[in-house]
C-alpha cells in the first residue's frame, strides 16, 4: 500500500512538471498563433509520459531508501 501512495505522489509530481514544460515549449515554439503539428503531438504525449516516469522514479527511490535504511538498523 505504501508503494501505491508513493507512486501516486510521483505521478502528481510528473504531471506538474509536464505542465511547466508544456507551457515553456508552447511559448517558445508558437508561430503565427499556431503550434507546429509535430510539437503538438509531443506536447500531447508529454503529460502521460512524464507522469509515468515520475511514478516509476518515486517508487524506485523509495525502494532504494527503504533497503538502505533497513541495512543501517539491523534487528528492527
Amino acid at each position: 500500500m505504501r508503494q501505491v501512495g508513493i507512486g501516486a505522489l510521483g505521478l502528481v509530481g510528473g504531471v506538474l512538471l509536464a505542465l511547466i514544460v508544456q507551457d515553456l515549449l508552447a511559448v517558445a515554439f508558437l508561430q503565427d498563433g499556431t503550434i507546429p503539428i509535430a510539437l503538438g503531438i509531443l506536447l500531447g504525449l508529454l503529460m502521460p509520459v512524464l507522469g509515468m516516469v515520475g511514478a516509476g522514479a518515486a517508487v524506485l527511490i523509495d525502494n532504494r531508501y527503504t533497503k538502505r535504511r533497513s541495512k543501517d538498523t539491523p534487528g528492527v
